[in-house]
């Protein structure tokens, strides 16, 4: 008899933690719904130019994505999923992009009903293709600060695995360094 009224106290005391749990989701997702509003009220939900876009067949609902945003807001929990609030602030520093552990999130140009999918770059933003470097605006970041930045990480990465020996007649090519992309690629 004491067994039982233990179990059952663990399971009354498991039952309202459940409780409390969902009601705390129904709340967030409450209020990321209001903001939402909020943003078609304003024009601040539909994106300008640059954006995240949230692929929700991939998402696993880490959140990772709204911690590592800096602008806040931008991207919030909603029924447990990863969604768009105010896109027109994204500045585009790809910090949610890279805090994502499955890639569920990637970079456009553009609006949602005509985006443009950027390449997507490493930590040392080389793209898919080997030896080929993007950095500023062309791979999302189109902050002067962020392009001239992330150029100087990529040179120095190329510095650090260029083979020293090779026969080229330049260790490095910068290709459209204009004011905003840089493009890269070893020789």
């Amino acid at each position: 008899m004491e067994e039982l009224l233990i179990y059952g106290f663990v399971f009354i005391l498991c039952l309202g933690i459940i409780y409390i749990y969902i009601r705390k989701l129904k709340k967030e997702s409450a209020d990321v719904g209001e903001k939402i509003e909020k943003a078609i009220e304003t024009g601040a939900h539909e994106p300008a130019s640059l954006y995240p876009y949230i692929d929700e067949d991939n998402c696993i609902k880490s959140g990772a994505c709204v911690i590592a945003c800096p602008e806040k807001e931008i991207i919030g929990i909603r029924n447990g999923r990863a969604t768009l609030i105010n896109a027109s602030r994204c500045i585009g520093h790809g910090a949610c992009f890279h805090a994502c552990p499955v890639e569920a999130i990637s970079l456009r140009i553009g609006t949602e009903k005509r985006g443009i999918d950027l390449p997507h770059v490493n930590k040392n933003f080389e793209t898919n293709v080997h030896g080929m470097f993007i950095a500023g605006e062309l791979g999302g970041m189109g902050l002067i600060k962020n392009s001239v930045e992330q150029g100087r990480q990529a040179a120095e990465f190329v510095y650090e695995s260029i083979d020293k020996d090779h026969k080229a007649d330049y260790d490095l090519v910068i290709i459209g360094a204009g004011r905003w992309d840089f493009c890269f690629a070893p020789s």
